[in-house]
């Protein structure tokens, strides 16, 4: 039992060691940075960090992203194995939340992809706020090529500026990326393409890959441009290219609220495989 009110600072590139040795050890331990390493992350400076420590004992941590649009992710939380886990989180989060009003942050969200938060979340006055949906992709059988009137090509570095600004606009927070994720998720995507119209970018998508397995990451239409069946002719390219590269099996997540997109992917034979996840939100100012 910790006897002493922990101490909370601000992470230093001094603590990197000890802060990457407690993430990787630990079983009580939160990530989801999307296509960063954790080491990455946090080199790249692309939210804060906060430490807590018993004595000269780090014993607990959480990164908080910079917002978009008033909303930013807990993107790391994690403590040292069996210390009073109620009390680390607590103090962690009342700390992270001082630290977010001067950013002009009024919602913290997170995905709960770890079964031993919840309980501490409640008592914070997070809420669930959404379930997001895995869909599932396999075999070969395929829908008919659509007919558009736009060209679907390769992405290249220079598009991912025009990439992100569309992604803003398909998408309310806190599905935004930030122009760093952007151009993360575009260097490790095993699969880029843009819709261009009259040399204009009007749709994107990315996906990776892991052996024989897909994962579509992103997929967004220019608002302007919808209901031209855009998606559709991105999706079928996608599903061609990655059949030929021996990708038989992919996944996808969306929201449940967002029955357009289950729409799409339900055309092309993706079906729910049951894991969810839920969207917890806290709204702090």
């Amino acid at each position: 039992m910790l006897g002493a009110r922990l101490k909370i600072t601000a992470y230093e590139r001094r603590h990197r060691s000890a802060l990457l040795d407690l993430a990787w050890y630990s079983q009580w331990a939160h990530k989801h940075l999307d296509w960063h390493k954790t080491s990455q992350w946090l080199d790249g400076e692309l939210g804060f960090v906060l430490l807590a420590w018993h004595g000269d004992q780090l014993i607990g941590y959480i990164g908080i992203s910079l917002p978009v649009e008033g909303w930013s992710w807990i993107r790391l939380l994690g403590i040292r194995d069996g210390r009073m886990p109620g009390l680390v989180v607590r103090e962690l989060l009342e700390a992270a939340e001082a630290r977010c009003a001067p950013l002009g942050v009024s919602n913290l969200v997170m995905l709960m992809i770890t079964n031993w938060l919840p309980a501490y979340l409640r008592e914070l006055r997070f809420q669930i706020d959404e379930d997001v949906i895995t869909m599932s992709h396999i075999g070969s059988a395929l829908p008919p090529k659509p007919t558009v009137s736009a060209s679907i090509r390769s992405a290249e570095a220079q598009d991912v500026e025009g990439m992100a600004m569309i992604d803003r606009l398909a998408f309310e927070p806190p599905w935004q990326l930030t122009d760093s994720d952007m151009r993360q998720a575009f260097r490790i995507a095993a699969s880029a393409m843009v819709a261009q119209r009259d040399d204009e970018l009007i749709a994107y998508q990315l996906s990776t890959r892991q052996d024989e397995v897909g994962h579509i990451a992103r997929l967004a239409v220019h608002p302007a441009h919808r209901r031209r069946r855009i998606a559709s002719a991105m999706m079928r390219q996608l599903l061609d290219d990655f059949l030929k590269r021996n990708v038989t099996e992919l996944s996808v997540n969306t929201q449940k609220s967002n029955l357009p997109s289950q729409r799409l992917y339900e055309r092309f034979g993706f079906f729910r495989n049951g894991n969810d996840i839920e969207l917890w939100r806290k709204q702090i100012n």
